[in-house]
């Protein structure tokens, strides 16, 4: 147990610096469901699903249904391969400009002045309309697992995960003030026109490393676990486009029926947004 504490502090320093430099706090419920067929000479196949909401559960942010098949390799590691389609929601997103070539995320009334004492005038803004976007994705895994002393169980696992956003059309709605000119003189914006933005198709190339802690003792019905994840961008220099760090339990209602709780922190910095997300995540699993 006090290695486990001990593995959860040293997690909580990455969480902070993360949310020193998040533009946006989040929370919401994440569902997953995990069904598993066991087959003979150590493989298995199974179907994997799991609802997200955002916003502090005001809005559904994200759906998805998968299928997987999994191989053994001797007693500890195994590979796991797996294809999602998942569909994205994001919301109203709005866009501020102003005279000048600097960018402010935020105006007073008609006007603000920069840190060098320069009063840039409003110009108007761009407000996206909410939208899903469909995903497909393809995951190959390689995890080893092992008990120590009886007690702790020590998890990693390496992922190979390949994402492709479809391109799609955005309603976007443009306000822009007609009287605006060079002597940041501003009447009102009343001026507004409907256009369709056009965003491309991208794709994305990520290796998901996961380190995870879990007190695993004989007898026990719950095990308590730990965990710390990073998707490095493997298309942009390795960028870190997420750090996820996760604390919960997991309960054994039957032999073939498990029930997990837990506090999930994830701050991202990749095309889903710059934000600190508070999950609270339950899970379903059952294996037949």
């Amino acid at each position: 147990m006090k290695r486990l504490i001990l593995a959860a502090i040293m997690v909580l320093p990455m969480a902070a610096h993360a949310q020193k430099n998040a533009t946006q706090t989040t929370g919401g419920l994440w569902q997953e469901i995990n069904l598993t067929k066991v087959l003979p000479y150590d493989w298995s196949v199974g179907i994997e699903g799991d609802l997200r909401t955002t916003e502090w559960n005001k809005d559904f942010n994200r759906a998805s249904i998968g299928v997987f098949v999994n191989k053994k390799l001797g007693k500890y590691v195994k590979l796991g391969l797996s294809y999602s389609f998942i569909e994205k929601h994001f919301l109203e997103t709005c866009e501020y400009k102003y005279k000048g070539d600097n960018d402010f995320s935020s105006y007073q009334g008609t006007s603000i002045v920069d840190a060098d004492g320069v009063t840039r005038a409003y110009q108007g803004y761009n407000l996206d309309a909410s939208h899903w976007v469909p995903r497909h994705r393809i995951s190959f895994d390689v995890s080893a697992d092992k008990r120590f002393w009886k007690t702790l169980r020590v998890a990693v696992r390496e992922r190979y995960q390949f994402t492709h956003q479809n391109a799609r059309d955005v309603e976007r709605t443009r306000y822009r003030d007609p009287s605006y000119d060079s002597g940041n003189n501003i009447t009102g914006y009343d001026e507004e026109d409907q256009v369709v933005k056009e965003k491309a198709a991208w794709n994305r190339h990520l290796l998901r490393s996961r380190l995870k802690l879990s007190i695993d003792k004989k007898g026990w019905m719950c095990e308590p676990f730990a965990s710390v994840e990073f998707h490095n961008n493997m298309s942009d220099s390795w960028h870190l486009d997420k750090l996820r760090a996760a604390a919960g339990v997991e309960f054994s209602v039957s032999k073939t029926f498990k029930i997990s709780a837990a506090y999930v922190f994830t701050h991202e910095n990749d095309d889903d947004g710059d934000d600190n997300i508070h999950a609270i995540s339950i899970g379903h699993s059952i294996k037949f």
